[in-house]
C-alpha cells in the first residue's frame, strides 16, 4: 500500500545543497524501479531552517530515502528527523524541489 510521508529534516540543511542532494537520492532510488514503485512528492526550504520532504510511495520503498535523509550531504549536519504519515488524496506525478 502506497503512503504519503512527511520528514522534517533539522539542523544545518538549508544552504548546503541539501534540497539538491534529495532530488538526486530521489532519482537515484527511482532508476531502476516501474513506473508504480517510483518515490513521488517534493522538497522545500522552512523559514525556521529546517527542510520539508514529501514523499509518496511504498513503506519499503521510502525506507532508503529515510536513511539517505538522517545522513545528509558532505556539508549538511543532520540532527534530527520528525516523520508522520499525511493523510492526503493527492497523487504526485513526479518529484521536484520546491522554492
Amino acid at each position: 500500500m502506497r503512503v504519503c510521508k512527511e520528514f522534517l529534516v533539522f539542523g544545518k540543511v538549508q544552504g548546503v545543497g541539501f534540497r539538491k542532494f534529495v532530488k538526486a537520492q530521489v532519482d537515484e532510488l527511482n532508476q531502476s524501479k516501474s513506473h508504480d514503485k517510483k518515490l513521488y512528492g517534493h522538497v522545500r526550504n522552512l523559514e525556521n531552517g529546517s527542510v520539508r520532504v514529501v514523499a509518496q510511495g511504498y513503506e519499503e520503498d521510502l525506507l532508503p530515502l529515510y536513511e539517505a535523509l538522517k545522513i545528509g550531504n558532505a556539508k549538511s549536519k543532520v540532527e534530527g528527523i520528525d516523520v508522520q504519515i499525511l493523510a492526503t488524496e493527492e497523487l504526485f506525478t513526479d518529484f521536484k524541489i520546491l522554492i
